[in-house]
């Protein structure tokens, strides 16, 4: 078990944060006056899934449930695309983004581009502080190098990503998503991402999604993504 400190959310929530990390190897009876003796007003416990006795155990320390966690990753691969959507594939591009690119991230943010994370369906914050939430996380993740992609449609921005070089072969989509006008239009956004990280010389690429967002769980194995991984999200408000 693992605990950490999480002194960025004091900024982005404006309460103290600690979140608790489960392995699967943790025994109940090892850990426990550790994991009772965490004090912070917003406590986030992370448990590996085939750990139900876990579950139970913080369910019993008046944790609730918030999400599931599923880490996904592409072989890079080429997709079978059909006339349209080659069509579509195209006709977008992409670029390292600008100031102004990342401005217009943000108002699509603030406009409500995320809306399915644990903070924005948790009832003590609400989607409002998430937005805020999600671009703090922005400027943070590209002072640490991350590297953000606009992807554009007809020129026109449509989606944005953020990757993150794991190792020679190896990278991270940390964040990423379509931009409210082309959510639903199918033009293969992921797709694009894959493309980036090939032509950067990378094997493979992984991601998060959280379970509550099912139309992108739905979208990224329809592209090609497996689950490689899945951690259950329960969270205790002090």
């Amino acid at each position: 078990m693992k605990i950490i400190n999480a002194v960025w959310e004091q900024r982005n929530l404006g309460v103290d944060a600690a979140e608790i990390q489960f392995e699967m190897k943790d025994r109940i009876e090892d850990i426990a006056d550790s994991f009772e003796n965490v004090a912070a007003a917003y406590l986030v416990a992370k448990i590996p899934s085939g750990r139900g006795d876990l579950c139970g155990f913080v369910q019993d320390h008046e944790y609730r449930y918030i999400e599931d966690l599923i880490q996904m990753e592409h072989d890079l691969h080429e997709p079978v695309r059909t006339p349209l959507h080659q069509r579509l594939y195209n006709a977008t591009s992409y670029r390292k983004m600008t100031e102004e690119d990342i401005d217009i991230l943000q108002r699509e943010v603030m406009a409500g581009m995320f809306d399915s994370d644990r903070i924005s369906q948790d009832y003590v914050f609400g989607k409002d502080v998430a937005a805020k939430r999600y671009c703090n996380w922005i400027h943070d993740l590209i002072e640490q190098g991350a590297t953000p992609y606009v992807i554009l449609y007809k020129e026109e921005p449509a989606g944005f990503v953020m990757l993150k070089n794991m190792d020679s072969k190896s990278y991270e989509s940390v964040l990423g998503g379509g931009y409210q006008k082309y959510r639903d239009t199918g033009l293969g956004l992921i797709q694009k991402e894959q493309e980036i990280v090939k032509k950067m010389g990378g094997k493979r690429v992984t991601t998060h999604v959280s379970s509550n967002n099912q139309a992108q769980l739905r979208a990224m194995v329809l592209n090609g993504y497996i689950p490689m991984g899945i951690e259950h999200v329960f969270v205790k408000h002090i």
